[in-house]
Formats: structure tokens, sequence, C-alpha cells
């Protein structure tokens, strides 16, 4: 048992943290901690004002859990949410750390009485609503309001895959202190992470690493806590590894193999174009979640896939084997987070996008050119971790951010082959596009999605744009897909 003299009742947890909802830091903060003159170094300024304004203790850095609430151990974080691009809803700010991984100690941990489960087990999680300052402002923690708190223990199935990520990255370890530790142990982020479900290590060596909980899993605890109105589908299978994953995805290969989405459909009654004259890429998703889980619904109402942070695409390879498109990555670029100049890479949600996401790539093929997907034959699944492009990410991060805070951003116009001006056929506008990086100038770029130029909803720099994603180039999705075998 900690030696901590932090000691309170559930029912005091309770109201202490029921009366500060809805409130400000600034308005909680009794102790001074956000008007000190060295307030912009402390990054856990929120968590300060929660411990010693609202629980009444001094911060300490001690590795045991920070309460004792009616006797038992619980861990206190503070985490911001923030509004999500083109949506109501709000997604996890960054990832939430729990503990450093410490190869020496954690070769002779078992899970259940590892550092990390005795930081983890219980989780005191109190909300904030972060508000980015947009550019050239500096963010004002005082206006933050908490939105709400979680005295979170994780149910069965979340505890197991913990505890098997925790046990890939353990025995990971393991092998790399008994052969080649120079060499080995800074592939831990790179070669482990994409095997993970719910957690991540980062940094990468030669900085010390820390177990973090994924933001992907963290927004679904935040929602699951706060009634975001989000429908869930039950999740009813008892898949408690990425392994587990793995082979239950190949159950379902097994099944659509050398079939067509326009078989399942007729199956399942769900309507499809069968004249083709429109993609039919949501008809990919609805027959998966219907074998996944019996039920109608999306990707993003399957707790599994939105706390690990998988997405679904579909990619048809041509008669020859070639890609047929780029890849658009979800969500949308969030320009005030990117023009804060105090938002560092690794903690913005364009890194996430990398470090949380896995793509389940659903394989068909063309049986004749040019065929409709709903006719094309499923081939199989392919996983890969978007993580492989995080360098690439922050040059193009690096890139964005001149062009905005030199003022080089530009609505370039858009001219044919021979150099004439193009107009939109639907309003007869000239049309236009932001200077940003294009795929001929890396892997990753950025396109604007809309189709009414009329309404272009975004302004960055005066510059009026339609929403911005990343993508990824085609050719080099199938150069990686070549060299990636499809789960079985």
């Amino acid at each position: 048992m900690t030696k901590s003299s932090h000691r309170y009742t559930a029912e005091d947890i309770r109201e202490r943290f029921t009366a500060a909802i809805g409130k400000t830091a600034g308005e909680l903060d009794t102790k001074g901690i956000l008007s000190a003159s060295t307030a912009h170094k402390n990054k856990g300024r929120i968590g300060a004002v929660i411990e010693q304004s609202v629980l009444g203790y001094p911060a300490d850095n001690r590795q045991e859990p920070d309460l004792i609430i009616d006797g038992t151990e619980w861990e206190l974080k503070t985490t911001g949410l923030i509004a999500a691009t083109r949506s109501d809803s709000w997604r996890a700010k960054e990832p939430v750390s729990i503990t450093a991984v410490s190869p020496n100690r954690i070769v002779g941990e078992e899970f259940s009485t590892s550092t990390f489960w005795h930081k983890a087990e219980r989780l005191l999680i109190v909300y904030y609503l972060y508000v980015k300052p947009g550019k050239g402002m500096t963010a004002s923690y005082a206006s933050f309001e908490i939105k709400g708190f979680d005295q979170h223990e994780w149910n069965s199935i979340d505890r197991k895959r913990l505890e098997a990520d925790w046990t890939t990255i353990r025995d990971y370890v393991r092998t790399a202190l008994a052969g080649d530790k120079e060499a080995l142990l800074p592939g831990l982020s790179t070669l482990i992470n994409p095997r993970l479900l719910y957690l991540d290590t980062s940094p990468k060596y030669p900085n010390a690493p820390r177990f973090r909980l994924k933001s992907s899993l963290v927004t679904q605890m935040a929602r699951e806590r706060l009634d975001d109105n989000l429908k869930m589908i039950p999740d009813n299978h008892e898949i408690g590894s990425s392994d587990q994953f793995n082979a239950y995805l190949g159950n379902v290969a097994s099944q659509l193999r050398d079939k067509t989405l326009a078989e399942y459909a007729t199956l399942f009654n769900l309507p499809f174009d069968a004249e083709g004259r429109r993609d039919n890429k949501a008809l990919a998703e609805q027959v998966i979640v219907r074998l996944f889980t019996g039920q109608s619904g999306k990707i993003s109402q399957v707790p599994l896939f939105v706390k690990a942070g998988f997405q679904l695409k579909t990619v048809v390879l041509t008669v020859r084997g070639g890609r047929t498109e780029d890849m658009k990555l979800s969500p949308a670029i969030d320009f005030e987070e990117m023009c804060d100049p105090d938002t560092e890479f690794e903690e913005s949600s364009f890194a996430s996008i990398f470090l949380d996401s896995t793509i389940i790539v659903a394989v068909f093929k063309e049986p004749y050119n040019n065929c409709p997907l709903h006719a094309c034959h499923f081939q199989g699944f392919k996983r890969f971790w978007l993580g492989k492009y995080i360098d690439d990410a922050q040059k193009l991060w690096d890139q964005m951010r001149e062009l905005i805070f030199s003022g080089a951003l530009i609505d370039k116009p858009i001219c044919d082959k021979n150099g004439n001006q193009r107009f939109t056929p639907k309003t007869g506008i000239p049309m236009s596009a932001p200077n940003w990086p294009k795929s001929r100038d890396g892997v990753l770029f950025v396109r604007g999605s809309g189709n009414d130029a009329t309404n272009k909803p975004v302004t960055v720099n005066g510059v009026k744009m339609y929403y911005q994603n990343l993508w990824i180039r085609g050719t080099d999705i199938a150069i990686h897909l070549g060299t990636t075998n499809y789960i079985e």
C-alpha cells in the first residue's frame, strides 16, 4: 500500500469534481498557478490546478498512484478535449502518458504486478475543453472549462487488450536485452506500435519511451463517460489481442474471398447501385460491419475499431494489378491547431493520424477494365500502420507551417495543360486552390474536398478553401501493399 496522504472518500471526490464541472481553470485556480511567471513553461498546469486547488495537495513526482479513495489507489490524469473538425463532437487532444518503459525493470515483471498496471488499473480522469488559440496567439489556459470526470476502471475485455499490448512490449524488450540491445531497442516504437491495439510507446529511442493510451482510445473513453450520443454497436466478440483480431479478420476474409459486394448486398438486403453509376465504398463498409458484428452500422460504431484507431479503406487492383487511386486520410486537417505556434508535432492531431491509426485494407480486383466496385472480386484484408509515414508527415507539417508563418500561402489559379484558367462546371467560377504540397512533391500531400466553389468554409491567412485532408500517393500504397501479406 502506498504511503500517500492524499486520502478521500468516493463521495468527497464526486462532490469536489461535480462542483468543478462547467467552471474554468481560472475560476478554480485558488493557488495562483496560472498567473505565475513560469506558468507558460508548465505543460501540466491544468493538472496542477486540479491537484492543488480542487484536491488540495501539492504536486509530487512519486511513482506511486496519486490518490487513495475509500482505501483504494487511484492515478490522477487530466486531459484536454478539442472540438472535432466538421463535427459537433470532439476528440482527445493527445494520448495519455502512463509511465516510463524501463527496460531493466519490465523484463522481470508480470502484467498484474507491473509498474504500468499499478498506475493504470484505476484512473481518475478529469476532462477539460481545450480551446485552440489560433495563429500568433497563446492558449488561454485560464479559460479552459472542466467538462467532466471519470473514475475509470477497465472492463474485462479492455483489460485483456491492455495486457496483450503490454506483454508484446515486454517480450520485445526481453529479446532486445538478450541480444543486440543497441540495435534492437531503437526499433521498439516502429516495430511494436503497429502490433498494438490500445497502447503505444513514445518518443522513439534514444529518448526514453513511455507507455501511452492512444488518443483514439482516450477519445472513446471520454465519449462513453460524458454521453456524446454515439450509437455504438455492442462489442460482442471476445477479441483480446492484436493476433486474435487478425485471426478474426482472416475468418471474415475466408467467407468473402472471390465473392463480390453485390452478392453480399443481396444476401444482407443492402441497397446498392447495380448500374455502377456511382462507387459503392460505403457498401463495402456496411458488408464488413455486418460480418463483424451481425448488425448494420458503420466502422465508427464498432468499439474495437474506434478504440484501436482502425480505419477501413477499399483498394481496387486493376486487371494488371495496378493501383487505381490515391488514399484519403481522416479526419480533415485542423488548421486552428496547425496555426498555433506552440503546438508540437508529436502532440498534434496531424501526427495522431499516423501514430494512432492502422489501416485495414479490403482489397478487390477488377475482372475487367473499369469494373464497378460492387462487381469486383474480394481478395482479402491487408493491414498496415500509418506510422511508417511519420517522417514524411513531420516534413509535410513543417512545409505547411512555413507557408503559414512566412505569409507564402496563396490561393493559386488552377489551369489546364495549356496554361488556361479552368472554371468550375457547376458555378462557372474560376478554379483555384491553396498552394499546399501536391502529390508530385512527396508521398504525402494535401487536397481539398467540396462540391460548391461558392462555399469554401475554411480560411487560413485570408485564403478561403475547402476542408483539406491528407492523402497518400496511390503508387506508394501499391508498392507497400505489394510487400504486405494478406491476413490469414
